[in-house]
């Protein structure tokens, strides 16, 4: 492994201290942890986010197939 140096203030070093001390392990870990998380994965997309949804909704697959009443021109 290589080091790295890093500026922070106050807050963010309490914020870093306290994340170790609650979950047993090093700064060091815990900055890993969060640059793994937050650049080393992709984003999912809605898709991802929703695919247990997908077809779970039953009636006409496309909308502009319903008819609509009580909207425009009957």
């Amino acid at each position: 492994m290589e080091t790295v140096t890093l500026k922070l203030d106050r807050r963010h070093i309490q914020r870093l201290k306290d994340r170790a001390e609650a979950t047993g392990r090093s700064r060091a870990a815990v900055v890993r942890d969060l640059i793994d998380r937050h650049l080393g994965r992709r984003r999912p997309s809605l898709h991802d986010q929703a695919k247990d949804l997908c077809g779970s909704v039953s009636g006409a697959r496309d909308a502009s197939t319903r008819r609509f009443t009580g909207y425009g021109r009957d």
